[in-house]
Parts: structure tokens; sequence; C-alpha cells
């Protein structure tokens, strides 16, 4: 008779061995599962939710940064045309002393040549006027050989924002200056 044959014949429950239990380390519990517990295995992956927020998260970084950026190459381009201006304003001053004769600006769109985005857009304010206004027809800013222009305030409106200028009249450099960017 084999072993076989004898277990069908007597017919002798098979137990399954008894587990060796461990004694539970601290924080962990020790669990046992059933053989009748039904496991379902979850495919490896993210679900459309996780796909839609980690999506929605990245483009938000994204946007901000871009904003960041804009704002800081605006800034940037104004304060490459203020320093066109203060520049000119220089150029004519230092001029004027070495050609010993009276230099004469005129204070028209374009007169400083900051760019195109700030074409159309000058006003300025001289000694003694309260507010800005737009330059008259045929009004100049004029430079002394003897080392002396007119104290004025330039403003200049673009699309990046807005600059003002007060100048000094001993060195026709910026004594006062403000940018202001747009958003």
């Amino acid at each position: 008779m084999t072993n076989d044959e004898f277990r069908m014949t007597n017919l002798i429950p098979i137990t399954n061995p008894p587990q060796a239990s461990l004694p539970p380390q601290r924080g962990f519990a020790v669990i046992r599962h059933s053989p009748f517990v039904i496991r379902h295995s979850r495919a490896a992956g993210f679900t459309l939710i996780e796909l839609c927020m980690a999506m929605a998260i990245t483009i938000l970084v994204i946007g901000v940064a871009v904003l960041s950026i804009s704002g800081v190459r605006d800034e940037d381009k104004l304060r490459r045309a203020a320093a066109i201006i203060e520049t000119t304003a220089r150029q004519n001053l230092l001029q004027a002393l070495n050609s010993q004769q009276t230099v004469r600006m005129e204070l028209t769109t374009g007169a400083f040549g900051a760019g195109e985005e700030f074409s159309g857009m000058l006003q300025v304010r001289r000694f003694g006027e309260s507010v800005f206004r737009a330059p008259k027809l045929g009004e100049a800013w004029e430079f002394s050989p003897t080392g002396i222009c007119e104290p004025i305030e330039v403003r200049v409106n673009g699309t990046a924002g807005q600059i003002e200028i007060g100048f000094d009249p001993l060195t026709a450099c910026a004594k006062r200056k403000s940018i202001q960017v747009k958003g």
C-alpha cells in the first residue's frame, strides 16, 4: 500500500504546520493573513486623477516662472532706456564743452533714442513747473559751453512701464530716477 492509498482509506486530515510567531517589535504589529482573504493585485501605475494633478501643478509652476521672467525683462528694458536717456544728456553737455558752443536738443518724439517702445510718450517738467506736460513744438533743452545745462525732469512712458529722471544742471547726470514696471 502506498502513501496515497493509505491517506485515501484512512482519511487523515492534513493540517497546516504551525506558524512561528514572532515577538511583536516596537511600533509594529504582527499581522496574520487568513487563507480565505482574496487579495486583489493592483497594477503598478498612476490613476488619471494623479496624472491630472501632477500636470496642473507643473503648468502652475511654469506659469509663475514665465510671469516672473517677463517682469524682469520689462524692468531690464526700462533700465536700458533710462541709461540711454542719461547718456544722451551727458554727451550733449560734453559736446557743448568741447565745441565751446551751445548745444540744443529738441524735445520731440525719439529725442533720446530710447527705442520704439517709448516713441511719442515724452513729457517734461522744467524748473518752476509743478506738473509734467507734453513738450511744445520746437521746445529744446540747452547745454551751455560753460558746462551748465538747464535743470529739467523727463518722463517717458512705454509699453513696459514709465521712467522719470531729474537731471542735475551742473553734470547733466540723473540726480533722481524712478522706474515703474507695468503689471
